[in-house]
């Protein structure tokens, strides 16, 4: 059951284990829940007692008409050299984002949605080196939406010291292509389950497990 316009105001937790869920529209008694909360998972985890190292930044995005000169659809750019990403968004449209740390910490609730000059100009000479045409193919406007940060960019999944509260959040702008094999290797490990297809994801844990080298902000 989907349940919409509900605010999480509480978790309920007893001698180290999860009991329920707090909400606007009344009590969820459960003894499982995973904190899918993106960029508002570190506050929701912080209801539980767990403090997650998350932080919320601010990450543009451009959106550039396709120069004529470019005749094929290439394979998406990521270049870690000049920090940029390009892909594509339509026939006629190319979307394109920073590909590196985007220090702008934000507020998930009150945050500037729109883009400036400034980070319009950056964008133009990151693809210029690449892609000539894109010094004058024009703007077809902007956004900025919100990366959830962690120390090393990767993602906090597993069971917390709470026992039944699960995380998966934290992804950092990553999750949405992992989603899927993610979200069925979790909810393996909740069940009990240990399928052959199954992934060992317990190098997402937090605090990382030993072996597993942590990179800080």
């Amino acid at each position: 059951e989907v349940i919409e316009g509900v605010d999480v105001t509480g978790i309920g937790v007893k001698q180290g284990r999860l009991y329920a869920i707090q909400t606007d529209a009344g009590e969820i008694n459960t003894r499982v829940a995973v904190n899918c909360g993106g960029a508002w998972g570190h506050r929701i985890a912080a209801l539980a007692g767990v403090q997650l190292p998350i932080e919320i930044h601010r990450t543009p995005v451009c959106l550039f008409r396709r120069p004529e000169q470019m005749r094929a659809e290439g394979p998406i750019l990521s270049d870690g050299v000049n920090e940029i990403v390009l892909l594509r968004a339509d026939e006629k449209q190319f979307r394109s984002g920073l590909f590196a740390w985007s220090t702008d910490p934000a507020d998930p609730d009150a945050y500037d949605e729109t883009i400036s000059q400034g980070q319009l100009d950056a964008f133009r000479r990151a693809l210029e080196p690449r892609y000539v045409g894109m010094r004058e193919t024009a703007f077809l406007g902007g956004f900025s939406a919100l990366y959830d940060m962690t120390p090393d960019a990767h993602p906090i999944v597993g069971e917390t010291e709470v026992e039944g509260f699960w995380n998966n959040c934290g992804w950092s702008g990553n999750g949405f292509a992992s989603a899927p094999v993610f979200g069925r290797c979790l909810a393996a490990e909740i069940v009990g389950s240990s399928g052959m297809d199954e992934i060992d994801i317990s190098a997402f844990n937090w605090p990382r497990p030993p072996g597993v080298k942590e990179r800080h902000l």
